[in-house]
């Protein structure tokens, strides 16, 4: 091997002595000796050329294959120059011109001077469209650093191709905004299947500057579609997108950044609730679809990310408007009353299958499950598909259109569900739900409960509602209305409506928690077609847990006067909320049993002026059993006769227990027992307001108080004919009311009773 020393000498002596013209023009020379390149390693640009000399021994330039491994060099170009044996004067054995970038191998393929170690490397370096792409990132001149990733990955030939190319680069706004309309993120986009072309979409041929592009340009792209400039006073655009930045320049292309992704024509739409939003003959379905909560399961793109495990995908057979608008005439139903109805999954779910089925797998007799369990049946009649439910048949008149996540195939009818009869003996109720925010209830549920029963589970997925759920009851069933929360409290609220459309209870909730709030209250033990029971007061009770699981399966059971009340379970969340109606005097036991997790659990119980009774709300601590817990004291009215009058005992202790057996003692009389007092009330349970109907010539004063003896409404009255009187108790809470009319020689004490 000569020294560098002995190689610049013999460069320096021979290089005179070459006189070929195809050598003395070439840009680079390289000289081979035995065993030896010099140089042996050089750096070009894309386009110069490189002169072979040969000035001692038989050598070749061999660009294919290793001589030694035998490997094949995958140089960007294959070269080889026969062999020549030098002369004195030096031979120019051949010049080669590198027109692609990249790094190029060779050996000697003569005798044993490759495995002497007789190697070469060339490499041809230019600035290209990916070392342009590589300088914006580190510049941080734009932000497209998605689409740099996207055009690296799966366009990387174009980068370093000869070209020239211009590239339509979005930004990264515009990735975002096209991975949010089809439901990806940046990753799983890359797994859609017509990436590839998406992106030689985005890749024209020729160079482009922006002075070269002109209104009304046609460019061919790499894909094969054309892409189309226009241009106004303002801007310059590529199909709908406008270029933003413009001319960043490399020796293969320029890169143009625009505000939007472009598409080629005939890939399929990004979800099959996006197609169906995009027509704009199926406005009402997209509307059934947002209110059932269904435009999320319709999103997602199991097909693209595998990571997904459902659901879908899903076939669609989409009933048009003007499907649904005969449907709703044969049900007298209005737009209103087909969204919030209750029977809105079964409707949809008949319309929906799991699987892509395409028109060509479609035959008579083929059978199918919908996503209600029920079997849809096809039948093929010249070329025409219809679809059979249960009730009916529906025609497919736009069949086969396709998304990433399945298919739609547009029908003439809807193809009926068999809806349940909603009936009972004592007629039918109504629950309505009502949110806020137009954030729905949040994922807070409402379990409906009949004799302990869970009948169905309701709930606002979207909007403010409000959402009507009807049910029959039998008379003697109890209803339990059961509010299960999101996370810590609710902002949800709801009535309950008799047959009769009169409310029977109503319930608004805030939003989170405190000592005495769980948000809103559930509401048990609603007798149905039962006379109104008389009851001292509501009281609360909150469990907790403090994970937000619930309590995992756990109950707490509550007896009153040694029967079982209800057993109270917690579904989910942190905290939920139990309203319970008891009467004067009831003894309650309240008992933990059935959690595997006892220690996250807690209980509270509030008597209805909020003070707490019981507050075992530890964390980390299970809560105890609490027996003959007494509420609502009531200590019955007793008289004393002192001095020859009548006075009421104010701790009940009195030695008369009615005020007519003091007053024939204390006066020796009976004359009250004459007197014959009547006082009608009606309605009585009423939900707002009482009359009264008081006896002529009498005087009287009317007090009303509530279940702590609080007095709410005092009146005198004197009358000489029978008079009405009204007491209007709207804006009052429901509950009990004691009523006392006291005429001058006696008192008549009642229950008002407002629902």
């Amino acid at each position: 091997m000569k020294t560098l020393t002995s190689a610049f000498f013999i460069l320096v002596s021979f290089s005179s002595l070459v006189s070929f013209a195809q050598c003395d023009e070439a840009d680079h020379q390289i000289f081979l000796s035995n065993f030896e390149f010099y140089p042996s390693e050089l750096t070009i640009v894309p386009g110069e050329s490189v002169a072979f000399i040969n000035i001692e021994g038989t050598h070749s330039v061999n660009g294919i294959n290793n001589t030694v491994t035998g490997e094949y060099f995958d140089n960007p170009s294959d070269f080889f120059i026969d062999q020549t044996t030098a002369t004195p004067e030096g031979v120019c054995m051949d010049s080669l011109y590198f027109e692609l970038p990249g790094v190029y191998n060779f050996d000697c393929s003569v005798g044993y001077n490759a495995q002497a170690g007789m190697n070469l490397t060339i490499t041809v370096d230019a600035f290209d469209l990916n070392d342009l792409f590589i300088q914006i990132q580190a510049d941080q001149t734009l932000p497209i650093f998605q689409s740099q990733y996207a055009f690296q990955s799966f366009a990387p030939s174009y980068l370093s191709d000869l070209g020239p190319w211009t590239l339509f680069v979005p930004d990264d706004d515009a990735v975002t905004q096209i991975l949010d309309y089809m439901n990806l993120n940046q990753f799983d986009a890359l797994g859609i299947p017509d990436f590839p072309e998406i992106m030689e979409y985005h890749i024209a041929e020729g160079l482009w500057l922006e002075e070269d592009l002109y209104n009304g340009l046609e460019l061919t792209s790499a894909q094969g579609q054309p892409l189309y400039i226009s241009q106004t006073k303002l801007n310059t655009s590529v199909n709908n997108a406008t270029i933003t930045s413009t001319n960043y320049t490399a020796f293969n292309g320029v890169i143009h950044v625009i505000d939007y992704c472009l598409a080629p024509q005939g890939l399929p739409e990004s979800t099959v609730m996006q197609l169906i939003a995009n027509s704009p003959d199926h406005e009402i379905l997209e509307d059934l679809l947002i209110a059932a909560n269904l435009d999320d399961d319709l999103s997602a793109q199991v097909i693209i990310d595998g990571s997904i495990n459902g659901p879908g995908p899903f076939t669609i057979f989409a009933p048009t408007d003007a499907a649904f608008e005969g449907y709703m005439e044969d049900l007298g139903w209005s737009i209103d009353d087909l969204i919030n109805s209750q029977f809105i999954y079964q409707i949809l779910n008949n319309h929906l299958v799991n699987g892509v089925i395409d028109t060509a797998q479609m035959y008579t007799g083929l059978n199918l499950a919908n996503s209600s369990g029920i079997f849809l049946n096809f039948e093929l009649v010249d070329n025409n598909i219809s679809v059979s439910g249960n009730l009916n048949s529906a025609n497919i008149i736009s069949p086969d259109l396709r998304a990433y996540n399945g298919l739609v195939h547009s029908v003439d009818k809807v193809i009926k569900p068999e809806l349940p009869v909603v009936a009972g003996d004592c007629g039918i109720w109504r629950l309505q739900l009502q949110g806020s925010a137009n954030l729905g209830w949040g994922g807070s549920l409402m379990y409906i409960l009949v004799n302990d029963n869970v009948l169905d589970t309701v709930t606002i997925y979207e909007g403010n509602g409000p959402v009507n759920y009807e049910f029959g009851v039998d008379v003697g069933d109890v209803v339990d209305l059961i509010y299960s929360p999101d996370g810590a409290g609710g902002n949800s609220t709801y009535k309950l409506f008799d047959q009769n459309n009169s409310l029977i209870v109503q319930s608004t909730g805030n939003i989170g928690f405190n000592s005495n709030n769980c948000g809103t209250p559930s509401i048990i033990g609603i007798e149905a077609c039962s006379p109104m029971k008389e009851y001292c007061e509501e009281i609360t009770i909150n469990q907790f847990n403090d994970y937000g699981y619930g309590w995992v399966g756990g109950k707490l059971r509550v007896y009153r006067n040694n029967l079982l009340e209800k057993s109270l379970n917690m579904y989910t969340g942190y905290c939920q909320t139990t309203k319970m109606y008891v009467d004067y005097n009831d003894t309650l036991d309240f008992i933990v049993s059935g959690s595997p997790f006892p220690e996250e659990n807690g209980f509270q119980v509030f008597d209805g002026s909020n003070q707490i009774i019981i507050d075992d709300n530890v964390f980390n601590e299970a809560p105890d059993d609490y027996l003959d817990i007494p509420v609502c004291i009531n200590i019955p009215p007793s008289w004393d006769c002192l001095n020859d009058m009548c006075v009421e005992s104010e701790d009940g202790s009195g030695v008369f227990s009615s005020l007519y057996d003091c007053y024939e003692v204390c006066t020796n009389s009976s004359e009250l027992s004459e007197e014959k007092v009547q006082v009608e009330i009606y309605p009585n349970p009423s939900h707002d307001k009482f009359n009264l109907i008081l006896p002529n010539n009498k005087n009287a004063q009317i007090l009303l108080a509530d279940f702590l003896g609080n007095i709410v409404y005092r009146k005198k009255i004197h009358s000489t004919k029978q008079l009405a009187h009204q007491i209007d108790l709207s804006n009052y809470s429901k509950g009990v009311y004691s009523l006392s009319v006291l005429f001058e020689s006696e008192q008549k004490n009642y229950k008002l009773i407002l629902q």
